[in-house]
C-alpha cells in the first residue's frame, strides 16, 4: 500500500527571514539583501513589513536585543566576504571575536528582564513613599511587588 507522505518542506522564511533582517538592521537596503539571500524583492518587502524591521532598525539605537540582531548582520557580511575571498587573517578572526563577544553581551542584556524590573520598582517604591500616606496602601503594593517578583523567578527556573 503506498502512502501519501509528503517530505517536510522548509520554506525560504524559515531559512532566510532572520539573516534577511538582521542584515536589515546592520543597514543594508533590501536591494543589498537580495545578494545574499536568494528572495524575491517583493518577498524581502513582505518580511519588511510583516516583521517591523523599520520600527526594530529604530529600537536598534537604544535596544540592546535589537542592536545585537544588528551586529549579526554585519558579522554575516564580514564572514561572507572572508569565506568568499578564502583567507581568513588572524586580525580579521580577532575582529570577529570581538563582534560575536559583544554580540553576545548586548543580547545578553537586552534579556535581563529581572534586573530591569528591579530597577524600575526600585525607583517606583520611591516615588510610592513620597505620596502615599496610607501605611496599608504601601503593604498591598509592596506585596503585589514582591508578587511580580515570585513570577519573574518561576517564569526564570520554566526557561532554563
Amino acid at each position: 500500500m503506498a502512502g501519501n507522505r509528503q517530505k517536510q518542506r522548509t520554506g525560504k522564511r524559515e531559512v532566510y527571514f532572520d539573516e534577511a533582517e538582521s542584515l536589515y538592521l546592520s543597514g543594508k537596503s533590501l536591494e543589498e539583501i537580495r545578494e545574499f539571500c536568494p528572495v524575491a524583492l517583493r518577498t524581502l518587502r513582505l518580511w519588511h513589513k510583516d516583521g517591523q524591521w523599520e520600527e526594530k532598525k529604530r529600537q536598534a539605537l537604544v535596544s540592546p536585543r535589537w542592536l545585537g540582531k544588528a551586529l549579526k548582520g554585519i558579522l554575516r557580511e564580514k564572514t561572507g566576504k572572508l569565506l568568499a575571498r578564502g583567507d581568513l587573517k588572524p586580525a580579521e578572526l580577532e575582529e570577529l571575536t570581538r563582534i560575536i563577544t559583544l554580540i553576545e553581551r548586548l543580547c545578553y542584556q537586552g534579556w535581563d528582564l529581572r534586573a530591569a524590573a528591579l530597577e524600575v520598582m526600585d525607583r517606583f517604591s520611591e516615588f510610592l513613599r513620597g505620596w502615599v500616606q496610607d501605611p496599608g496602601e504601601i503593604k498591598r503594593f509592596s506585596s503585589w511587588m514582591q508578587e511580580f517578583f515570585r513570577k519573574l523567578e518561576q517564569e526564570e527556573e520554566a526557561r532554563d
